[in-house]
């Protein structure tokens, strides 16, 4: 065989040529398809923390927003040390973060943000909300007078000024994240301000302070639409979105401005920041009607609004009437009672209440004075339920610890008995009790008063011959005494023929009787 090379034909160059062209062809379609996916903007969802967790299909969650967010390339990070002594002056990172200026390419784009209203009943709603106003004490407050603005609305008392100085976690000296605390003072007009969990934690806060019917709670990440049915509801809406525009009813574009880094985590500050209370919307007008701690009273446009909600992580705050079981007063779990109790059970959506399994009305008696168990079962219309277990006794069964006593053989080591007896009996509530149980429980306190005045008396004759016999030690007794120690003798025969005295009052007594007859027999021999 010749190893001799044979050149191709020009029939087969055509064909190599083509084959070469459709390969290169292929590849750079791959490449760019490749290129095409990596770079899609996918459906992202924010955390409570503002982290991206995932990007997921929006019919995964029904009650989260999950939409196309286009955010520009990171600022630089101006905060890269964990050294404290190192780390920039909370007034450094205001100014450097101010120096940012809006751009096409620093514009956070929201992709999708038209308004679903087929979840809404009603095509237009407006809460009676009175607006409170930042200024001029917050200037940089919106946050906390918007939650003013809701609390006062629910009908609490209270100003910007005590939540924001009494209950709004701050960091004013250092730099910190803005997702955990006010990052400033509301007070100062050069502070960054917080996002919903600060003020989600302040609110409750000051509820827990008052009658704590309501509790606060961050929705973050909620649908937009959510928050239209919250309003439809009868509930506003804290939420965050950016300042009022050169228009009437516009709201600014939002921009990312510096990262930096804090606790392990780098955040990067959205401008320009601002917070508002949702109060009402007009569907047909497509309107959002807002309370704007700033301007007051305002109308904006629904798509927009729903537009900055997004771009600013959609953060929210509301407010949530809780939901407590039903309240049973009267009456204690696992108490014991011996006289008749009034119990009553409050709640504001009570459905039914049983005694023993037997429905009863919401106010009823339970008789006292007898042996029984008695569980009291309250329902609401949410399901929610409260159980009570009781114990009536016989009020005889109070005095049962001073069955073997009596008059005739009550002693002092019985004083602390009686006195327990007797206690409970006067502290039993007769507030609801018959008058049979009222006479009992003073039997049993007129019979205890008895036996601790025969202690009593006892005690006292034994105190006085005792100390009348020691008299004769310190003494020579002559015949006159004869007569008062025969005396003696026989009152120490009386206490010693009873049963009240103790044994180390007995032994006693023995001895001063042989003291008392050795006295007479040596005045006996001196005559």
């Amino acid at each position: 065989m010749s190893n001799r090379y044979k050149s191709p034909s020009r029939k087969q160059k055509i064909t190599y040529s083509l084959c070469i062209v459709l390969a290169v062809v292929a590849a750079v379609g791959a490449v760019c398809l490749f290129v095409h996916l990596c770079q899609k903007e996918l459906p992202v969802y924010f955390s409570s923390d503002g982290s991206f967790l995932s990007s997921k299909n929006e019919s995964e969650d029904e009650d989260y927003d999950i939409v196309e967010i286009i955010e520009p390339e990171p600022e630089e990070i101006i905060i890269v040390t964990d050294d404290p002594s190192k780390k920039p002056t909370l007034e450094e990172i205001i100014k450097a973060v101010e120096s940012v200026e809006p751009t096409k390419e620093n514009t956070v784009v929201v992709k999708v943000n038209t308004v679903d209203a087929s979840g809404l009943s009603k095509r237009n709603v407006k809460l009676d909300v009175k607006c409170v106003l930042q200024n001029p004490e917050l200037p940089t407050g919106c946050e906390i007078t918007s939650l003013a603005t809701v609390l006062n609305y629910y009908g609490y008392d209270v100003s910007k000024t005590t939540l924001s100085d009494d209950f709004l976690e701050k960091s004013e000296d250092q730099i910190a994240n803005f997702w955990k605390v006010f990052l400033g003072n509301p007070r100062s007009s050069s502070s960054f301000g917080c996002y919903a969990q600060p003020i989600t934690d302040a609110a409750n806060k000051y509820l827990n302070t008052q009658d704590k019917k309501y509790t606060a709670v961050n929705y973050s990440g909620a649908k937009f639409e959510k928050l239209l049915k919250e309003v439809e509801n009868g509930n506003p809406v804290i939420i965050w979105s950016t300042m009022y525009g050169e228009k009437e009813n516009d709201l600014r574009e939002p921009f990312v401005t510096k990262k930096w880094e804090i606790d392990g985590k780098t955040i990067q500050w959205i401008a320009p920041e601002h917070c508002m209370v949702l109060i009402g919307y007009d569907i047909d007008r497509n309107i959002a009607i807002m309370s704007d701690p700033q301007r007051g009273i305002v109308e904006y446009n629904l798509e927009t609004v729903k537009s900055r909600y997004v771009a600013m992580h959609s953060q929210c705050v509301i407010l949530e009437k809780r939901n407590f079981p039903p309240e049973i007063t009267g009456i204690k779990e696992g108490e014991t009672y011996y006289t008749t109790q009034y119990v009553t059970v409050s709640d504001d959506g009570l459905k039914d209440v049983t005694v023993n399994n037997e429905r009863s009305d919401d106010k009823f008696f339970i008789n006292g004075n007898a042996e029984k168990t008695y569980e009291i079962v309250a329902t609401d219309n949410s399901g929610n339920k409260t159980t009570v277990k009781i114990y009536t006794k016989p009020i005889s069964d109070i005095a049962l610890p001073l069955t073997d006593l009596s008059e005739f053989n009550i002693k002092p080591d019985d004083r602390e008995k009686i006195n327990s007896v007797r206690n409970t009996a006067l502290n039993i509530d007769t507030k609801y009790a018959t008058d049979k149980e009222k006479s009992e429980l003073n039997l049993i306190i007129t019979s205890c008063d008895a036996l601790l005045d025969k202690i009593e008396s006892v005690s006292n004759e034994y105190k006085r011959i005792v100390t009348a016999v020691n008299d004769y030690k310190d003494e020579t007794p002559t015949e006159e005494d004869i007569d008062i120690l025969d005396t003696l003798i026989a009152d120490i025969d009386v206490l010693t023929g009873g049963d009240n005295l103790t044994e180390e009052q007995r032994t006693n007594l023995y001895d001063l009787k042989d003291f008392c007859n050795n006295l007479l027999l040596q005045l006996s021999n001196d005559e």
